[in-house]
């Protein structure tokens, strides 16, 4: 559940019912492991992009080069897997009563 206190206003005051989430309940959204992907490959392709001098603002420049570069590397078969397996990780987490084993 949202504990910021204008955020829990704005649901109520929009008729929106909020459900209670255990504390380590997890983020069952498959997008988050579509970002662990593309930060893995990131790394691999792109060790020194680190070493990037000029600071924030060249990184940021170089980031905005190369991510599409590596996002394009991730095949379709991943996000396959991804939106295949959301059926049994959902299943997991209302057998286990709100978490997921594996975490």
């Amino acid at each position: 559940m949202h504990t910021a206190l204008d955020t829990r206003k704005w649901f109520e005051e929009n008729g929106i019912d909020l459900e209670d989430h255990p504390p380590l309940s997890p983020d069952l959204n498959p997008i988050e492991h579509a970002w662990v992907e593309l930060k893995c490959r990131l790394h691999k392709q792109y060790p020194d992009i680190i070493d990037t001098k000029g600071g924030p603002d060249k990184v940021r420049q170089r980031l905005a080069e190369v991510l599409p570069l590596v996002w394009a590397t991730i095949p379709d078969s991943f996000f396959e897997k991804l939106w295949r397996s959301m059926p049994s990780c959902v299943a997991a987490v209302i057998e286990a009563k709100g978490w997921y084993p594996r975490y």
